[in-house]
């Protein structure tokens, strides 16, 4: 039998569009899970190959019942494709997770239809009670957690999301999780070089937050930003939301005084939001693996909002910089290892605020 994944017979993960009877695929660790008994379970996936390199491809993981490690992983190399997802001699009652390993600015993913031997599926799982909304760049995607600081290219299959914090975390405290992520993007400025001065306002995490997927939106759909899909935020309402931001930033910022006051402001008013569209949810903020020179400015912004706003709970984590025992991934980003000492730290962070 051949089923949309749609909500009525799967659990869908993460922000995703449902259009033209498909789901979408963008952000980290976007996925639908559903549940079958029966022997074998497929999908048929799209994906916007066309132009792209095997750096670029999306990649996608399987998760058989509680696995914390996939079952499999595979790039999506056509433009559409059929792929097995499960498959047994023994017939049993199976829990499936598809999720996207790869980013958003890479190649999308395409849900068509799911396929299985069997003539009915099963109620898809329950949502956990716990809930995060977790918001970040590079870090929280897990960008080259499985690469080396001598790759001299990115490539996706090096990504790999259930190494990063942001899963490890989610995954430890037993909650849903929502990622609005983006490599390379920040408060007030995505990552330039040292040839350049001005900032790069391009797709900065506040403008972002606010859509449910602007990265398909433009590069699958084509469409122009009035006319992308607004994210419901009250569909969910986190008991907490993480902002990992400020790596990017600080390529623009350089320990200028005027500049790190142009991003506490800018953090200020996105914290604001956070608040406006979340209002039951408490905030911590953290920086530090990669790049220190805005944790000060972080901090500050933190603490002045919540001076101003004493009906949030908001609380800043100051994380240590990595380490070249732990080694390095792509273009010196965190390793699994490095990822893992984060996690404990923001676990233990969130369990004291949230006496869990």
């Amino acid at each position: 039998m051949k089923w949309k994944a749609d909500n009525e017979f799967v659990k869908v993960n993460g922000r995703t569009l449902y259009r033209n009877d498909m789901r979408v695929l963008g952000y980290t660790a976007t996925g639908v899970t559903f549940r079958f008994k029966g022997k074998k379970a497929s999908a048929v996936l799209l994906s916007d190959v066309e132009g792209r390199t095997q750096d670029s491809l999306a990649w996608m993981a399987v998760f058989v019942n509680d696995q914390t490690t996939p079952a499999k992983r595979f790039p999506l190399k056509e433009a559409e494709a059929e792929y097995t997802l499960y498959e047994s001699d023994q017939e049993a009652e199976v829990t499936i997770t598809l999720m996207k390993y790869s980013e958003v600015e890479y190649a999308k993913c395409l849900i068509k239809e799911i396929i299985t031997d069997s003539d009915t599926l099963l109620a898809p799982p329950q949502q956990k009670k716990r809930k995060m909304l977790i918001i970040g760049d590079s870090i929280t995607c897990g960008y080259g957690v499985e690469g080396d600081v001598e790759d001299e290219i990115f490539c996706t299959a090096k990504e790999n999301p259930s190494k990063a914090y942001s899963l490890l975390t989610a995954q430890e405290l037993n909650a849903e999780y929502q990622i609005v992520a983006w490599n390379g993007k920040g408060v007030i400025s995505a990552y330039i070089g040292e040839e350049r001065d001005e900032p790069d306002p391009q797709w900065r995490l506040p403008f972002l937050y606010d859509y449910t997927d602007g990265g398909s939106e433009q590069d699958y759909y084509k469409k122009e930003e009035k006319d992308w899909e607004k994210w419901d935020h009250q569909s969910y309402q986190a008991d907490i939301v993480t902002v990992y931001l400020g790596t990017n930033d600080a390529s623009y910022t350089r320990e200028i005084p005027q500049r790190d006051q142009e991003f506490i402001d800018a953090y200020k008013v996105f914290l604001g939001r956070i608040h406006q569209t979340q209002p039951q949810a408490a905030i911590l903020c953290m920086l530090g693996t990669m790049d220190q020179r805005l944790c000060p400015a972080t901090k500050r912004a933190v603490e002045e909002y919540a001076k101003n706003h004493k009906e949030v709970q908001i609380e800043y984590l100051d994380l240590p910089a990595q380490s070249e025992e732990d080694g390095l991934g792509t273009f010196w980003h965190p390793t699994a290892i490095t990822h893992r000492k984060v996690a404990d730290k923001v676990v233990a962070k969130i369990k004291e605020m949230m006496r869990w």
